[in-house]
């Protein structure tokens, strides 16, 4: 059995939504989040930091978001939402799925803080990062093209979160319009 740690109103959700696009079985356990308020007084996440998401499987823990996903999609791999060993498209996936945890979710934090400002260095990387993004979005609806994964959730949830920081931008409204999946509506449902 799948145990989801997880705070209401953390990054956590994301990895519902995830374990319900794989039709994963699997039960959430309601804990604290060291950066969620309102999660005072539940049991601590076992992540070393008590940070969520954290998930327990067959006596192991693992955690950090990347790692959850790609653990998650390559113990279903008949779903299309990870991309298996031997695909073509397995190096775009992973690509994106640690260029997400890697690199565009610490620099969007940069910029939600302000710390971009006093930095040319990383403005232009920031600058550089948001048009490959835009430039890959351009060439499919999803990063892998028409193929939807897990690596969408990340970038989608980190965006949706975030996207007042980012003025006026059609490409990214339209996909974020794209994450209005019935799996998403069911994590959602359950997220508390």
């Amino acid at each position: 059995m799948l145990t989801l740690y997880h705070a209401p109103g953390s990054f956590s959700t994301r990895m519902l939504w995830l374990l319900e696009e794989l039709q994963a079985g699997y039960e959430i356990a309601l804990v604290a989040d060291a950066y969620t308020p309102g999660t005072e007084g539940a049991p601590r996440s076992p992540h070393p930091h008590g940070f969520t998401p954290a998930l327990r499987h067959e006596g192991q823990l693992v955690i950090e978001t990347g790692a959850i996903a790609l653990y998650l999609t390559d113990l279903h791999p008949q779903s299309t939402v990870g991309v298996a060993q031997g695909d073509p498209l397995r190096g775009a996936y992973l690509s994106w799925l640690f260029y997400q945890v890697g690199v565009t979710e610490p620099l969007v934090y940069m910029q939600g803080r302000g710390s971009l400002a006093q930095d040319d260095g990383m403005r232009h990387f920031h600058a550089a990062m948001m048009q490959r993004i835009e430039t890959t979005l351009q060439q499919g609806p999803y990063l892998l093209g028409e193929r939807f994964t897990a690596a969408d959730i990340l970038f989608m949830s980190l965006f949706e979160h975030a996207r007042p920081l980012f003025g006026e931008a059609p490409w990214l409204d339209a996909y974020l319009a794209r994450a209005d999946r019935p799996a998403r509506q069911r994590a959602l449902a359950r997220a508390g």
